[in-house]
């Protein structure tokens, strides 16, 4: 149908212009992958990329702690003008900031779950801000799960040790703030059935494709610099 087909033309070529909209600019790639090898990396090792969405979502809900789920972030960005078709690269699920109150004990679970296929990848696997931990590849992992795969605790030593927030060694029956997304925190996305019983402080704030461009804009100055230049991103996280 010639008319049917106009108005689809129609709308995509609106469409196309909203994905070429600028949102900023960044002086350095940000990497999805090991720049080695050029495989996937951001489900089994920090990135410069893993580094700088995670950033995103503690600053903006101002909480204690970011995450990032390695599995939700599906492409790189490269040097230059970042645009809104690159963002929904990254983020093309739509998933939504929130931020919970959450123990240390919670947070340790969680890392251990999202390590605990290491080195093999893990959509769990977990990327952070202002948080550090390590994680010791010759304990093998006891982290159990039930029948759907749910975290349902772990049985022997923790693969995942050192772990700091801040300068602080994590106190596991402190309270702390966490941002991530609902896919985690509302919905126990990956098996982290660990956070469905914590207290929603703020509730889907924005998608997750706007906390980047408010990223850059509201705090880098429009600018990702040289803070986020090591592909292997800023030691935030110690394999061993």
């Amino acid at each position: 149908d010639p008319e049917m087909a106009d108005v689809i033309a129609d709308v995509k070529s609106h469409y196309e212009e909203s994905l070429k909209t600028v949102l900023g600019h960044t002086d350095v790639a940000l990497t999805s992958q090991n720049p080695e090898t050029n495989l996937r990396a951001v489900r089994k090792a920090e990135t410069n990329l893993g580094d700088f969405l995670a950033d995103a979502y503690k600053n903006l809900l101002n909480a204690d702690i970011g995450f990032v789920n390695g599995g939700g972030i599906r492409s790189s960005i490269d040097a230059g003008t970042i645009t809104f078709q690159d963002a929904l690269e990254v983020y093309p699920f739509g998933n939504m900031l929130c931020m919970v109150e959450i123990t240390g004990q919670q947070i340790k679970d969680a890392l251990e779950m999202g390590a605990s296929l290491f080195p093999e990848e893990s959509g769990g696997f977990i990327q952070v801000s202002g948080l550090t931990y390590t994680i010791d590849s010759s304990v093998r992992s006891t982290v159990q799960k039930d029948s759907k795969g749910n975290f349902a605790g772990v049985t022997g030593e923790y693969r995942v040790k050192d772990i700091f927030v801040g300068e602080e060694p994590l106190d596991l029956n402190k309270t702390y703030t966490l941002a991530s997304h609902n896919y985690w925190l509302k919905s126990g996305g990956d098996g982290m059935s660990m956070f469905l019983d914590c207290p929603v402080l703020r509730d889907e704030v924005m998608v997750d494709v706007d906390s980047i461009t408010t990223y850059i804009k509201d705090y880098l100055g429009g600018v990702v610099g040289e803070e986020y230049s090591n592909p292997y991103g800023q030691g935030r996280i110690t394999i061993k």
